[in-house]
């Protein structure tokens, strides 16, 4: 817990503890329970995508977290008003690539794509971003390409996308090894700058917006996320350094306002991990998971206050109770009604202390509880 001064608590009421709430109703679902032996399968960072009547959902197959030659995304289709798995098939493969994250968009021409972060076929670095692309609304796709090069500069890791009339924006991470990279920190993954860059044929090609990472004066940042406000933006971005910056933009990217919430707020221990933003009901919130202190992880809700860049509301998703995991929570959620009310079901992973491979969950909650 970081030790907080007195003067600063009477100076700043955003760093006045919210008392968690952890919601009394929740049902777990295993989508794909993880296997018992060790060196078994590992499935990991899913992705998904709600339509009408089905959820796509990606997520890494391989055998380990990273460092993973031959590492695969699998495809689980849902059916949205259940949430019975229908099916499970691989969607991206190929024997020269590693396939880590999988990222959904559907574009304005009804188009469904995954965009990946592909690593080289040893697992040892990014080979640059691949796509695979459905035109018949996700009931098949075609087989994996590289994007290639946008104005100069070739990416990597895809965080988010944002569809917004004919427009498309992505926001993606470059590395230094890869065309037009250069290193932001030293890590073993040599890490660049994270980008928005904006389609406006469907993903057909793209082009450059903004550098994130330069709005934020070379901030070293990793994991990020954006959703629509006002005639701006809202972007979330996780720092090497333990920040984890909320912004508010214009219309082209350029910050307007921004606050450390790992500074601001006591429970946020180091950082937000894998981060998401999203709108319902005229609110905005913030999920990921919210390493509490080290080695201490938990699936976490904020509810975010978009005029003061404040949390205003913090729920525990999962692991209230605080027990030790090795790996899990990145996580993205969709709704039904049920009932006369609304559930929210979040799809995440979820590794315990001593098991090699992790499960796919589907975490159902009373959205009425938990908003």
């Amino acid at each position: 817990m970081k030790a907080v001064p007195l003067l600063s608590l009477l100076l700043c009421p955003a760093l006045m503890a919210l008392e968690p709430l952890a919601p009394k109703t929740r049902t777990t679902h295993h989508l794909a329970p993880a296997p018992e032996q060790a060196g078994g399968v590992y499935l990991a960072f899913p992705a998904l995508l709600a339509l009408d009547d089905e959820v796509l959902v990606s997520c890494k197959h391989g055998r380990a977290h990273a460092r993973d030659p031959g590492a695969a995304l699998d495809l689980i289709r849902l059916d949205r008003a259940s949430g019975k798995v229908l099916g499970t098939q691989s969607l991206a493969a190929h024997p020269d690539m590693t396939m880590q994250m999988g990222e959904w968009v559907r574009f304005p021409n009804g188009d469904i794509a995954n965009y990946s972060d592909v690593y080289d076929a040893e697992a040892t670095l990014r080979s640059g971003m691949g796509v695979v692309r459905s035109t018949d609304g996700g009931h098949t796709f075609s087989p994996i390409e590289r994007v290639g090069i946008v104005d100069g500069v070739e990416y990597g890791y895809p965080f988010d996308f944002i569809v917004r009339g004919p427009a498309t924006w992505m926001l993606v991470m470059n590395f230094e090894h890869l065309a037009g990279g250069r290193r932001v920190h030293p890590a073993k993954s040599r890490p660049g700058p994270v980008n928005v860059i904006r389609s406006d044929d469907n993903g057909r090609t793209w082009r450059f917006v903004r550098g994130i990472t330069d709005e934020l004066g070379g901030a070293p940042i990793n994991e990020s996320a954006f959703m629509p406000h006002g005639d701006g933006f809202l972007v979330t971005t996780r720092g090497y350094d333990d920040t984890q910056w909320l912004c508010r933009t214009d219309a082209e990217f350029r910050i307007i306002e921004k606050t450390d919430l790992n500074a601001d707020n006591d429970f946020i221990g180091q950082h937000i991990g894998r981060p998401r933003l999203f709108e319902k009901d005229g609110q905005c919130y913030l999920l990921g998971r919210n390493w509490v202190e080290k080695g201490l992880m938990q699936l976490a809700l904020f509810k975010l206050d978009p005029a003061t860049l404040r949390i205003t509301r913090h729920v525990i998703l999962d692991n209230a109770e605080k027990s030790r995991l090795d790996d899990g929570y990145y996580a993205q959620g969709y709704w039904t009604q049920r009932d006369g009310g609304e559930s929210f079901h979040v799809i995440t992973y979820k590794r315990s202390q001593g098991r090699h491979s992790p499960d796919i969950l589907r975490l159902e909650f009373d959205w009425a509880e938990v908003r």
